[in-house]
């Protein structure tokens, strides 16, 4: 999944559209792998976005 939104923000910026200050957004609903929290705790370009933060529970 995170390869995925990477390749695309590659892709955008290989056409020249200026990509630094991109978000990559993954929202799931149940959960997320640790190996994709620990990505996201030393990422500041990586966001994971639950149901609690979706639907403001919590």
């Amino acid at each position: 999944m995170l390869e995925d939104c990477a390749l695309v923000r590659d892709l955008v910026a290989a056409k020249g559209y200026d990509t630094r200050a991109t978000t990559l957004a993954c929202y799931g609903g149940a959960g997320f792998t640790e190996e994709l929290r620990a990505s996201a705790a030393s990422d500041a370009s990586l966001r994971l976005v639950g149901l609690d933060e979706i639907y403001g529970i919590g």
